[in-house]
């Protein structure tokens, strides 16, 4: 009996940790079987889902103060009458059941017999058939008040008629389930492991349990076991891959309901396992229509909004499955019905089902086009599964001529994006030369683009623009060429420039010409929208901040937001920062990280990143500790852009900024001891942080070096980064400096470039109100720094010129700062007056409102005394009456 006992208990563990994410659920699904006028409750959503698990939990809620039968439908196809109730039956006496009378009644008080006064709740799964023999009890028991059902199936429609109707009534509530997603994932990994763990390996272990708590505590426990699980730096964090938990029940009952379906849709079913998705038109051309119309209403298969009506299977779990059992030569037998040559952008698959299509296909020996697995590959990296590209590329058969050079593409494209950039160039490097003549001008310029943008990254390997210049001398001889190619071939080059311009933090050299390639008619959308982006990165960088933030805002309304690329999110990061609209960036990325997908494992540092910058910025550096960590944990794991450096020194200023010096200094040595070759946008925000760092920390050379930094910035054109230094080294600023500010804010636009022109002007003319006009514009955009900066300085002006109304109001916000930041940015150099301590008492209840007389009475003087002393405190704090008191006692 031991091992049935551990079981129960792994058991009862396992939907312990589960129900974390499913608490709503399992409250109203509870309330639904307790709720007066309630029959009960359906729980509904796709297989792996949890449903069962629900189902238990709900079960576990009610405790001992229900009786629960357990009813199972047939997965076998049509039943005899009255087959779930089989083991009720059984048990009745000799002709309890001559009749249908007869049977309702003598199973009514059988069961009220058994449950010794306990609700009854029935317990039915309906992953198959059910009698009309049975239904008739059922409805009885549940009409006449005996029972309550808690049903579980994959829709409401599966039920039999007579229980849908009643779910439509709200009679029988419904409790709709879907996959988890990362947030929940995140949450139960957290609880399990007892800490914080990378967005890389939420992504990773979301993708393996398939939306389904229940598996996300076996795979936790397996991965830490084999260790591929692990802390680092007090992150969890994966090294490698996650593969799904075997199959469970749900795939004996998907399996079986296979088996039972009738021939022709047995055949429909593994020709759609095998094709992924198939056009509706073709599918009845080779089966007939009334086959499919027929899995249509049973909800079998379903059919896209695409232009090619693609059918496909509605259970994807259904598809593996079939998948599995089919033998090598049925499955190339049903390949051979799938016209998938070399135009996959003619076959209606998306990126997963081609990919998959194509491995399975050489998986069991099927003949494929080479071009077909070179597109899979390419469709493999850009769901961010570059290791499935570089297997895929491995089996390719027979590469020769345009189609090896495209592979080479691929499989460059493929290292590039693991980080393994000196092997993507060797392999572009070994591409034949004398091949070169053989291709089209647009896959030539692709190439030269190719290592162009490698040799960025590497620059000890070569000049980057080499690549560009010799491409564009071979266009040049190509004067008899298609102009079409000839244009296509330019925006490649063109396109590669910019990015390489980029790169290095040129943009002035370009933003004329990128703004003309942004609006160019007759170019591809591609060309215009990568241009675009650049050109907003260059505006936000160069003192155009508005106009950088009206550009992304207008991806929104004209095209789709691909916001899981790249140039997208940088663009987006650096228009909104730059306009202190810190909080969108917040967003972007929390979005971003919440959508999980494999990318996370990719670039789940770099997103966890740019969030922590963002508030890392705005003075929040206790909120950026826990993605800082995040991403110095991923990063050390997997160094995506080169973008470790950046991160160490931003956990530098968030540790500064909350007074921890100790940590402060150590990721500091870490800084400096791990800088590689980066964009020049992550060297920009590692150089300002790391300076910031210093300066909170006291570092006399702080300010100079963002100084220095802000000189090269403005020579360059990039105004906006030269301000963002120069105010971050103005504390607590010189003349010049803040000269500066002001002259650099003429040349930029947005919110953020006008409160650093009103701080730095303010600050110059020691004029208090004006700093607490800037601080109120600090409080509306959120930076709390920023606020506790103008009001400090406030403070220390207004006790210095006398002006006790505006040195409350600056004590009153520093004091609500005070709360909120662990440390100042700046502390008051001008001392209060003092106070004796009967002085302070009796200010500090005149400023709340009480009479002289209260006073006297609480404090046991007479009024006069009072009067006395508060002439003292007038003439100390420089004010005229009580309500001058407020916020300077």
């Amino acid at each position: 009996m031991r091992p049935s006992s551990d079981a129960a208990e792994r058991q009862a563990d396992r939907l312990q940790w589960a129900m974390l994410v499913r608490q709503d659920e399992l409250e109203a699904a509870t309330r639904a079987l307790q709720g007066r006028g309630s029959l009960g409750t359906v729980i509904t959503g796709p297989p792996g889902v949890g449903k069962s698990f629900l189902a238990s939990a709900v079960l576990t809620t009610l405790g001992g103060g229900v009786y629960p039968l357990r009813l199972r439908t047939s997965t076998t196809g049509p039943s005899l009458d009255y087959a779930c109730l089989g083991a009720l039956l059984a048990r009745l006496p000799k002709g309890a059941a001559a009749s249908p009378t007869g049977l309702l009644l003598a199973v009514e008080r059988m069961l009220r017999e058994d449950s010794g006064g306990h609700p009854v709740v029935l317990v039915v799964e309906f992953t198959g058939e059910l009698d009309e023999g049975s239904i008739g009890v059922l409805l009885h028991l549940l009409l006449t008040g005996t029972a309550r059902l808690l049903a579980v199936a994959q829709r409401a429609t599966d039920l039999p008629a007579d229980f849908l109707r009643l779910v439509r009534r709200g009679r029988l509530a419904e409790i709709p389930l879907r996959g988890i997603g990362i947030p929940e994932t995140r949450l139960l990994v957290s609880a399990l492991v007892d800490g914080r763990v990378a967005s890389s390996a939420v992504g990773e272990l979301h993708h393996a349990c398939g939306g389904n708590p229940a598996s996300v505590q076996g795979i936790v426990r397996r991965e830490r076991a084999t260790g591929n699980l692990h802390k680092r730096g007090g992150v969890w964090t994966l090294d490698g891959a996650v593969e799904p938990e075997p199959g469970s029940g749900t795939d004996e009952i998907i399996r079986a309901r296979w088996a039972r379906e009738p021939q022709d849709v047995r055949e429909v079913i593994e020709h759609l396992a095998v094709a992924r998705r198939v056009p509706i038109a073709g599918l009845a051309g080779l089966f007939g229509s009334e086959v499919l119309v027929d899995m249509e209403d049973r909800s079998l298969i379903a059919v896209d909004a695409t232009e090619h009506r693609c059918a496909y299977l509605r259970e994807p779990r259904m598809a593996e499955l079939v998948r599995e059992r089919l033998g090598p030569d049925r499955h190339r037998e049903l390949a051979s019905l799938t016209s998938l040559g070399g135009a996959p952008e003619e076959t209606g698959l998306d990126r997963e089902d081609l990919v998959s299509y194509v491995e399975w296909s050489l998986g069991v020996g099927s003949t494929l086009a080479p071009e077909l697995t070179v597109h899979a590959a390419r469709a493999a990296i850009g769901l961010y599964e570059p290791r499935r590209a570089l297997e895929l590329l491995d089996r390719a058969p027979d590469l020769a001529g345009p189609t090896a050079v495209e592979a080479a593409f691929q499989r460059a494209a493929a290292l590039s994006l693991l980080e393994r950039k000196d092997e993507a160039l060797s392999v572009l490097d070994a591409v034949p030369s004398d091949s070169f003549a053989e291709l089209d001008p647009v896959t030539m310029a692709r190439h030269a683009a190719a290592k162009s943008e490698l040799l960025t990254w590497l620059p000890e390997r070569g000049d980057a623009q080499e690549p560009l210049h010799i491409a564009w001398d071979e266009l040049a001889r190509r004067e008899d060429a298609d102009p079409s190619d000839l244009k296509d071939a330019g925006e490649v080059l063109d396109l590669a420039e910019y990015r390489l311009r980029a790169f290095r933090g040129d943009f002035s050299s370009v933003l004329d010409a990128l703004e003309s390639a942004s609006r160019r008619t007759g170019s591809s959308e591609y060309f215009r929208r990568e241009s675009s982006l650049l050109l907003a990165l260059g505006w936000a960088v160069c003192g155009r901040e508005a106009d950088a933030a009206a550009l992304m805002a207008s991806f929104g309304l004209s095209s789709p937001l691909h916001t899981d690329d790249d140039a997208y999110l940088t663009a987006a990061f650096a228009a909104w920062i730059n306009n202190g609209d810190w909080k969108r960036c917040v967003d972007l990325f929390e979005a971003y990280v919440d959508r999980g997908g494999r990318r996370l494992s990719l670039r789940g540092g770099i997103a966890e990143l740019f969030l922590a910058v963002a508030l890392v910025l705005a003075g929040r550096g206790s909120a950026a500790l826990e993605p800082l960590l995040n991403a110095v944990a991923q990063l050390e794991e997997f160094p995506a852009k080169n973008a470790l450096h950046t991160a160490y020194a931003a956990t530098a200023f968030a540790y500064a900024q909350i007074g921890d010096a100790g940590e402060a200094e150590r990721f500091l040595e870490h800084a400096a001891a791990g800088r590689q070759h980066a964009p020049w946008l992550f060297e920009f925000i590692a150089d300002f942080c790391e300076g910031m760092a210093r300066r909170w920390l006291g570092d006399p050379a702080a300010s100079e070096a963002l100084l220095e930094h802000a000189v090269e910035d403005e020579a360059a054109g990039r105004v906006t980064a030269a301000g963002i230094r120069v105010f971050g080294s103005s504390v607590p600023g010189t003349e010049r400096e803040f000269l500066w500010i002001e002259r650099l804010s003429h040349h930029r636009q947005g919110p953020l470039a006008h409160l650093m022109a009103a701080v730095a002007s303010a600050t110059r003319r020691k004029d208090a109100e004006a700093l607490l006009d800037a601080a109120e514009m600090a409080y509306g955009m959120e930076l709390d720094a920023v606020e506790a900066r103008c009001a400090a300085l406030a403070l220390d002006f207004a006790r210095d010129h006398s002006e006790s109304a505006a040195a409350g109001r600056a004590q009153t916000r520093l004091d609500r700062l005070t709360r909120i930041l662990p440390t100042l940015p700046l502390i008051p150099q001008v001392p209060a007056p003092v106070l004796t301590e009967r002085e302070r008492q009796i200010a500090v209840m005149a400023a709340s409102g009480a009479s002289n007389r209260d006073i006297a009475d609480a404090v046991g003087v007479s009024v006069r005394t009072v009067e006395g002393h508060l002439y003292q405190v007038f003439m100390k704090l420089g004010v005229s009456s009580r309500g001058g008191l407020d916020g300077l006692v």
